[in-house]
């Protein structure tokens, strides 16, 4: 006689639709009693939200929204990454005002019809047990731009473009081919302010607790940042504190519309790539990371340039990593990202490895591998979670076949996950 011991698949919490919990998260470090956890995969802990491992997803704009909304396309755009390991994966950049979004097909949060769309993305990833974020942010001058692959051109009215309401810090636009922009006035610079506690208050509704800001790469709140974009003669322009005004103005917007526990994170340009004295500079970016933290930024992502068209970007793999660290060793108490040409496990694990920033995130190389975190780990030599259901194919191991032969001499091995052994020995048990 059988003895049946019930061994129900048990759901993954709190999301509207069954999936097997992943317990541990796929991603997660796979280590006996006393061995060392490569880097790149030991646990980040930020005010009580865990991390599975140092590898993010990084905003990748995707251009396939109608007045802002998230579809189907980007529940199975998302899901792929939480379900292959990622700890963290950010949506978009998500516009926070219609005439904000870079093209006219960027996703938006400035309404609250956006909500359920954007919850049903949230869901997805949570249910495999991983942490997401949405990037808010508001094109500036660069709004209202064809996507990249058509050619970045002001999108014509009869296409949907809004050519006539974009605005910026002045008058100056960014080149020949985009809009010519309206000067913010300062009832609209706090609109705009408004709208970015909206957007978050929002979020939270949709379930997503980290709040990312696009305050980079030449966008509004970059524009108004540095000295190559901002020539304004108010309160929102000329010295240092006047002009990153408008950012840290966003910071108390957002905190007053979140709970205290949510998460904020940061993208700022470090430097313009332009001649010493043109443009913002890697010491303005230490001033003000010091001040973003101390207004309620856990977390700064550090890219560089976008900002002015004379800049002259020196690139080279990790080019962007030495900014983070300066960064980190010069403002404690503030978590740091790090982006741009990271292609390699070795790469990944080095920069955690030696402190020269908590995390990194990854774009482009997601894109060419969604199972980027498992080539990570297989490159440093780390075992990691596998989801449960590809069990049978796990990454960088043998293929476990389907259990079409069978024998009843061996007894099953309950945590099949783990090993390709113990995979093998269930193929040929009941």
């Amino acid at each position: 006689m059988i003895t049946v011991i019930p061994t129900p698949s048990q759901p993954a919490p709190d999301v509207p639709f069954f999936t097997p919990r992943q317990d541990p998260p796929t991603g997660t470090a796979l280590a006996e009693d006393g061995e060392e956890v490569a880097a790149a995969f030991r646990p980040l802990t930020i005010r009580g939200t865990t991390f599975v491992n140092r590898i993010f997803v990084s905003p990748m704009c995707q251009y396939s929204c109608r007045d802002g909304f998230l579809t189907d396309y980007h529940v199975a755009h998302y899901g792929q990454f939480a379900i292959r390991g990622a700890a963290l994966v950010t949506i978009e950049m998500t516009a926070v005002t219609p005439s904000g979004r870079n093209t006219p097909q960027d996703s938006g949060l400035y309404s609250d019809d956006h909500i359920i769309p954007l919850k049903r993305v949230a869901d997805v990833i949570k249910s495999q047990g991983k942490q997401v974020a949405i990037q808010l942010g508001h094109a500036g001058r660069k709004a209202s731009v064809q996507p990249p692959w058509i050619g970045l051109d002001v999108v014509a009215d009869s296409d949907g473009g809004f050519a006539n309401e974009v605005k910026g810090p002045t008058e100056e636009g960014w080149n020949g081919n985009y809009a010519k922009p309206g000067a913010l006035s300062v009832a609209e610079i706090q609109e705009i302010v408004k709208a970015y506690g909206n957007a978050a208050a929002r979020a939270v509704k949709a379930g997503v607790r980290i709040i990312a800001v696009h305050g980079a790469h030449g966008y509004l709140i970059h524009s108004f940042a540095s000295p190559a974009t901002n020539t304004r003669g108010d309160e929102y322009g000329g010295t240092f504190a006047n002009r990153v005004r408008f950012g840290l103005e966003i910071v108390k917007s957002i905190r007053a519309n979140v709970p205290k526990d949510a998460l904020l994170f940061w993208r700022i340009s470090a430097v313009d790539w332009l001649e010493p004295g043109e443009g913002w500079e890697i010491e303005d970016t230490i001033r003000y990371a010091a001040m973003l933290r101390d207004a309620g930024v856990d977390l700064l992502d550090v890219s560089s340039g976008g900002t002015d068209r004379r800049q002259k970007v020196q690139l080279s793999p990790g080019y962007q990593v030495p900014f983070a660290e300066a960064v980190k060793r010069a403002v404690p108490g503030l978590y740091l990202s790090t982006v741009g040409w990271i292609r390699d496990g070795g790469m990944v694990n080095e920069i955690i490895e030696k402190g020269k920033a908590d995390v990194v995130s990854i774009a482009r190389e997601f894109l060419r591998d969604p199972n980027f975190v498992y080539r990570v780990a297989r490159e440093v030599g780390q075992k990691v979670k596998w989801l449960d259901q590809y069990h049978r194919a796990p990454y960088g191991g043998a293929n476990v076949e389907s259990t079409t032969v069978i024998s009843t001499e061996v007894r099953v091995d309950r945590d099949v996950i783990r090993e390709h052994e113990k995979q093998v020995g269930n193929k040929y048990a009941n």
